[in-house]
């Protein structure tokens, strides 16, 4: 049904920027239809049976559809074209759509667990009928037919914001599967079922709207890149002739399919810097058409001739293939003194390791290159492998 529906309504694909645009548009006018209609079913099963857990996962549902608004209206900003303000597009706008929802789910939360407890306080009895149970569970299963809907978008068109809305549906059918515990359980007891019931329902959109919101903040900050983008590309442009190493990747990401990098690149000092540059411009190139990324590529020369500097790189990389935790060396370079040989170079150690330890690596780097030759002063660079 899911790939019916959309071959209908998009038989374009998802492909490109308006490909993409027109999936989340319709991922969220289906959300909004089947939440509304949610929404009204459950609302009237909660008045008649006089349920604040019915009603708490009726009123869950209309912030639901709420939430696929803000969506559609985020993927329409976010496929705008890039502008005088805004150079690198709107991308980021799915992301604010994303904390938005987390915002709404995360009232809806809070609200319903202040009702639920005074319904502990204050109890009501709750009405039952086999008419309100088969409403229930129709309801759980549209919203598992809406979360495998929205995965299968989400993933085709790599949303975050129908990842989530995904992962809403799968608790919406779990909270409706605890109130409908709780309205049986209901009819054979005179505690207040119904309040706990919807205490718990509570909980499921409090933890759900911190979930979202946490991910999508942290898109919004600055995450670190995917491992997996950042091995692709470094392997891309290693792949191209006259291109020894590559260090200092930096990715910026302004949306989905809209990131901005930048790299160093070693080569020969020795090269013929004309074709060189030909080189670099053809892997910058490449790895836009091929990745979606938007490349810089700097040039590190490196003298790869010289016997002498040579030699004291490999001593150094020796040092520094010893040192626990592992680093790496970049941007070797030697500057001679008259009693001195400065060493130069930047190491990089994982973010995973504290200030005390990236200087006791820092100190011990030192000592043993100064230990192979009393003219070595290792002027070292510390930063932060990407």
């Amino acid at each position: 049904m899911t790939g019916l529906l959309l071959r209908l309504l998009a038989p374009e694909g998802p492909d490109g920027a308006a490909g993409r645009q027109k999936y989340g548009q319709i991922a969220g006018g289906v959300g909004i239809a089947a939440n509304v209609l949610l929404f009204a079913a459950k609302l009237l099963v909660g008045i008649f049976s006089h349920s604040i857990s019915v009603m708490a996962d009726a009123i869950n549902n209309l912030s639901d559809a709420l939430s696929s608004l803000i969506s559609i209206i985020g993927f329409y900003i976010s496929g705008k074209a890039p502008d005088k303000e805004h150079p690198f597009g709107h991308g980021r706008t799915e992301y604010i759509a994303g904390l938005l929802v987390s915002v709404i789910i995360l009232c809806v939360g809070f609200e319903f667990a202040k009702s639920s407890v005074e319904r502990i306080l204050h109890p009501t009895p709750v009405q039952f009928s086999w008419m309100m149970l088969g409403i229930l569970l129709l309801s759980m299963l549209v919203k598992l037919w809406l979360g495998l809907f929205n995965r299968r978008v989400g993933r085709e068109i790599r949303s975050q914001v129908l990842i989530a809305a995904m992962q809403d549906s799968i608790n919406d059918v779990i909270t409706t599967g605890i109130v409908v515990i709780g309205m049986i359980a209901s009819q054979f007891t005179d505690l207040p079922v119904d309040g706990y019931i919807g205490v718990v329902v509570a909980v499921f959109l409090l933890r759900a709207g911190y979930g979202i919101a946490k991910e999508t903040f942290s898109m919004l900050i600055g995450e670190a890149p995917d491992p997996e983008l950042s091995k692709q590309l470094r392997e891309m442009v290693l792949s191209f002739d006259g291109i020894l190493g590559v260090h200092d990747l930096i990715i910026h990401n302004y949306g989905v399919g809209r990131s901005v990098a930048s790299i160093h690149a070693e080569v020969s000092a020795e090269s013929d810097f004309i074709a060189m540059h030909e080189i670099i411009d053809r892997a910058e190139k490449e790895v836009n058409q091929k990745m979606g990324v938007f490349l810089v590529i700097h040039m590190d020369p490196i003298a790869v001739h010289d016997a002498r500097i040579m030699h004291m790189r490999e001593q150094v990389q020796a040092v520094i293939d010893s040192i626990d935790p592992p680093v790496s060396m970049h941007d070797f370079r030697v500057v001679d003194g008259e009693k001195t040989i400065n060493l130069i170079f930047d190491v990089a150690i994982s973010f995973d390791y504290d200030r005390s330890v990236q200087l006791k690596v820092f100190q011990d780097i030192r000592s043993r290159i100064c230990a192979l030759d009393s003219r070595y002063n290792p002027v070292i660079t510390l930063e932060h492998e990407m």
